[in-house]
């Protein structure tokens, strides 16, 4: 996810640009330094060596050259980048356009400010043009260039460049929000942003629900945010009944379903009508089941109340409940209408469950690029204390990861299975602790011995777990524990096993995984005993 701050010279981009970086948890690009690189010399000397096309061939091969990435980057453009058509619609397809508009007297003083510090700036040669000319050019040349953003903010002479950032930051966190659609044949929107919750309502009636909505909650979330979802609802010509699961994993037990089946059917839910789930992953699960089975399915939406729920439980469509034999054993394919991640709800959460969210925003880095591994490590100190801002990126980050991986494998029958990075052994550490330790911080074990497992096979270095190691510790998650014979024995018993063969999802490095099976005891022995010992 790209943004590119565009806009006349002198305006303040190169000031402005880091400061929304640092706001986002995102990293910066300057274009005019990477053209320097690209050209072996300084842009000066291109300009007056080589001209000005040549210049904007530069600038236009490294727009050219960015890669598309869930990881958020801050590009600082210089005043031309927008000039091409070609620049523009390349910015669009990696992210957002973001202008900054000045008077002509702004874009003057900052111009002046600029030659001010360059040697020889007062020398009045052939090339020479003043400020004012420079600025009243600019603005007049390249009005329809710049007039072409997704968003334009006013940056006049009184404010400041952290006015300035703060006003762009809380504009992408508060107003656009991000969306992400998932699926091919009939995809659904992921919406990001603060302040869902209370335009749930409106969203629905636009996707086409309407009559009687079954909001479907567990206690705490429902004191917490029901009423606000039955405002939204009614607002917009809904008629919610509510309705309660128990808390964690105790709804995802046929019980609980059975109960929630019986309590739809009293509510007078029919096929017309809609289910809204609001709490965490395991109401999503539960819920979306109930839905994909009460009267042969019907419609539903998530509102994930957690960040494990926002960033994993509430994408993709898979719904499960556990039996005895083990974990989310029984479960459909059921894709929701929508999601609605309202980052501003993560702030009520308690640092143990934001945490546990965290384990399935690592794993998500780990399956993109360096670029978004960067990014979290940039941005977990934020999160943990809050900041919204490096919260709702994290979170649009694992969005963007999960939804490709689902839009090309919807029912799990080849690349979708790279989600189950951590989650081989981490299911069953999770079921044999009674559900005691979060599903984030099982996962957070499994994900580190599937990278000693890596590691042990001579599949990737042991620089790999070293970085998986660090960046869950950081996260104050568990990254050593030891693993009993029931958890051996429950792994046999995986949803994902063939044939009685247990299969791993093993990183080879960032980005790159392989599906291994049939590894003998010995070597499961070895990684057992790395994710016992001492932290690497």
């Amino acid at each position: 996810m790209h943004l590119f701050v565009v806009g006349p010279p002198g305006i303040g981009k190169t000031t402005i640009a880091p400061l929304l970086a640092a706001k986002l948890g995102a990293s910066v690009i300057e274009t005019d330094r990477a053209i320097a690189r690209r050209a072996r010399k300084s842009n000066k000397d291109v300009i007056e060596q080589d001209g000005m096309d040549r210049f904007h061939d530069l600038e236009s091969r490294v727009i050219a050259a960015l890669r598309p990435t869930p990881a958020w980057i801050v590009v600082d453009t210089g005043g031309g980048a927008p000039i091409r058509e070609e620049n523009r619609t390349r910015m669009r397809e990696l992210g957002l356009i973001i202008g900054l508009r000045g008077s002509v007297e702004r874009v003057t003083a900052g111009i002046a400010a600029t030659m001010a510090k360059r040697p020889n700036a007062d020398a009045k040669g052939p090339l020479y043009v003043a400020p004012g000319d420079r600025a009243r050019a600019a603005l007049r040349e390249r009005k329809a260039a710049y007039a072409d953003a997704d968003v334009t903010f006013d940056v006049d002479r009184d404010a400041t460049a952290e006015e300035s950032a703060q006003a762009i930051a809380a504009w992408l966190v508060a107003a656009r929000g991000i969306r992400v659609d998932v699926g091919a044949e009939r995809p659904y929107p992921v919406l990001v942003r603060a302040g869902l919750l209370d335009q749930v309502g409106t969203h629905l009636g636009d996707l086409g629900w309407s009559g009687r909505v079954a909001i479907v909650s567990e206690a705490a979330a429902a004191a917490r945010y029901e009423a606000r979802l039955v405002r939204s609802l009614e607002r917009a010509g809904f008629d919610p009944v509510t309705l309660r699961v128990p808390s964690g994993e105790r709804a995802k037990s046929v019980r609980a379903v059975a109960k929630l089946w019986a309590d739809l059917a009293e509510a007078g839910l029919g096929r017309d009508g809609g289910i809204v789930a609001l709490g965490g992953g395991a109401v999503g699960d539960a819920t979306g089941f109930a839905a994909a089975t009460y009267l042969r399915g019907v419609r539903v939406a998530q509102v994930p109340t957690t960040l494990l729920g926002m960033v994993d439980a509430a994408i993709g469509g898979k719904t499960a409940i556990d039996i005895p034999a083990g974990k989310n054993l029984v479960g459909a394919f059921h894709a929701p209408d929508a999601v609605f991640a309202d980052t501003a709800v993560l702030a009520t959460l308690p640092q143990r469950q934001l945490s546990s969210g965290l384990a399935e925003v690592v794993k998500s880095a780990f399956l993109a690029d360096r670029d978004a591994v960067a990014h979290v490590d940039r941005s977990l100190d934020a999160v943990l204390r809050g900041e919204i801002g490096p919260q709702l990126s994290i979170v649009a980050l694992a969005v963007q990861v999960k939804a490709g991986i689902v839009t090309l494998d919807p029912l799990e029958t080849g690349l979708r299975e790279l989600l189950n990075f951590g989650h081989t052994l981490g299911h069953a550490y999770e079921a044999v602790s009674g559900y005691s330790v979060t599903h984030g911080e099982a996962v957070a074990i499994g994900l580190v011995y599937a990278s000693a497992l890596s590691e042990t096979l001579g599949l990737a270095p042991r620089s790999l777990r070293v970085d998986v190691e660090r960046l869950l510790a950081r996260a104050r998650l568990p990254i050593r524990a030891r693993l009993t014979r029931e958890v051996w024995t429950y792994l046999q018993r995986d949803k994902k096993a063939r044939a009685g063969k247990v299969r791993w999802i093993l990183p080879r490095r960032i980005g790159l995984f392989s599906e291994v099976t049939d590894i003998d005891d010995s070597t499961l022995r070895e990684a057992a005993r790395l994710l016992q010992g001492r932290a690497a």
